[in-house]
């Protein structure tokens, strides 16, 4: 039912009802009982955009999840499980942790998942209709934050994961990142403290911000140990299994091979798992590998994956208590976070025995 209909069924006018809804103290109680009688019989739901031109909260906030892809084929259209977010170990333990803390602070959760260039072109229009109070973006590229940019100018209040904090000089936003480029280096140097100076990596999607940070500390690391950086040694991945796999395939096959592997995330070691067995290496007695996230699987892994802890839950909840606090307060803020990671040994790893 529309407001106009509701209106013209009581005898009374849109603006009244409207007077009613944000509790105007001008109207009669009888007039008040009247309307909102009505409004239960009739099941009359007040528009967003009217509440919030109102003055009033909506109480609702959106995580806006970005995988855009520059492929012609849809994502809906496409077949394989690996493409999906839902079982992301990146996306999935983010988006739950929103949506706990967003309940927990008695704000709605929107949860959208932007896989094209036109969905994210979208997004404004849930902006400019007030649907939402604020917004989280996770996994944002240099060339998708212009729209992100335009928004805060406009003061909507934003939160973003996975996004170069270094924009924060020319704008009020909220940015809460893992501090990658510290789980990297740790990595590194722990993988030189077991005596390996051939160290190989295979990186994430570089368009993303953790997987630039994952490079630069491996490259940085070895610089400080005084170890040149192999180019032959680094395979330029996206985060998914499959080039964890081919990645793994081309270094590890080739002559004089590292001795000791690092993959951006724990997915792509899943595929330099297959990859190892295929070419007859045994981990971690061959070769030794270490991922990054601690994935829930890593532990599982045979041997089970030394990789480096991010605290995914932490990342959700605190942007989203940062957001909800700035709606609150009706301002936006310019804040940077940067969460502590940790090393993670397991079993895939061992002390590099040379044969001489």
């Amino acid at each position: 039912m529309r407001s106009e209909d509701l209106a013209k069924l009581l005898g009374i006018s849109r603006s009244t009802i409207s007077r009613v809804i944000n509790n105007y103290p001008d109207i009669p109680q009888a007039t008040r009982d009247k309307v909102w009688k009505a409004i239960k019989e009739y099941n009359y739901v007040p528009n967003a955009s009217a509440r919030k031109l109102a003055g009033i909260k909506n109480n609702m906030i959106a995580i806006f999840v970005l995988d855009v892809k520059d492929e012609s084929v849809p994502h809906h259209l496409k077949t394989t499980d690996e493409t999906l977010i839902y079982n992301n170990p990146f996306f999935s333990p983010v988006i739950n942790a929103v949506s706990d803390q967003a309940n927990k602070l008695d704000y709605y959760i929107l949860i959208s998942i932007i896989y094209s260039k036109k969905d994210l072109k979208r997004v404004e229009n849930v902006f400019s209709q007030k649907m939402i109070d604020g917004a989280i973006f996770v996994g944002t590229e240099e060339s998708e934050n212009e729209l992100l940019f335009k928004l805060i100018e406009k003061e909507h209040i934003l939160a973003l994961i996975d996004t170069n904090e270094i924009h924060n000089a020319n704008h009020n936003a909220i940015y809460v990142n893992a501090n990658n480029y510290e789980g990297s280096c740790k990595a590194i140097s722990y993988l030189i403290g077991l005596g390996h100076s051939k160290i190989g990596m295979i990186t994430g999607n570089l368009k993303k911000l953790s997987a630039m940070e994952r490079l630069e500390g491996y490259k940085d690391t070895l610089k400080s140990y005084k170890i040149n950086v192999d180019e032959n040694f680094i395979y330029y991945g996206d985060f998914m299994e499959s080039s964890g796999y081919h990645g793994a395939k081309h270094i590890l096959g080739k002559p004089n091979p590292p001795t000791a592997l690092f993959l951006s995330n724990d997915t792509m070691a899943v595929g330099a798992y297959k990859a190892a067995v295929e070419l007859g290496l045994k981990i971690p007695d061959d070769i030794s590998i270490v991922g990054f996230d601690n994935a829930v699987f890593s532990q599982y892994l045979s041997p089970p994956l030394t990789t480096v802890d991010v605290p995914f839950a932490e990342l959700g909840k605190r942007a989203a208590t940062l957001v909800i606090e700035s709606i609150e307060q009706k301002k936006q803020r310019g804040i940077v976070e940067k969460l502590k990671v940790n090393l993670i040994e397991r079993g895939s790893c061992q002390r590099f025995k040379s044969e001489f």
